[in-house]
């Protein structure tokens, strides 16, 4: 495989990716992930193992912004991982306490680090800055 074609396909994913979180399509996000898929989100000390419990985070996650979107920024593909930076953008519902109060804006940048196994998502760490 060359590189062009690693690219091409890691930017596909990427895209998809990024597709199904924006459009709260909870069930081809999870298609993309392993069973056994590790999560983690360092700066919140947010750890999860396996497809069903990640899922379920991002949809109670969905509840506390329902307005989300992500926006990609640049992607970066080596070997079987993708790095993605992306903007984060939405509205609070309120639901969750440490964001802010209902009807405000919420807004964070992020990067994304996929890895894949057997074309799936085994692995995804999110920086948050």
């Amino acid at each position: 495989m060359t590189s062009n074609k690693i690219h091409a396909d890691a930017e596909k994913l990427a895209h998809e990716w990024v597709s199904a979180y924006n459009d709260q399509d909870f069930g081809r996000f999870g298609e993309m992930y392993t069973d056994d898929v590790a999560y983690t989100v360092r700066a919140y000390r947010i750890a999860f193992t396996g497809r069903d419990a990640f899922v379920g985070h991002i949809r109670e996650y969905a509840g506390a912004v329902p307005d989300r979107k992500l926006t990609v920024k640049r992607i970066t593909a080596d070997g079987d991982l993708i790095a993605l930076e992306t903007d984060f953008a939405g509205t609070s519902s309120g639901a969750v306490p440490a964001l802010p109060p209902a009807g405000e804006p919420v807004a964070a940048s992020f990067c994304t680090v996929l890895r894949l196994r057997e074309g799936k998502i085994a692995a995804q760490d999110d920086y948050v800055g």
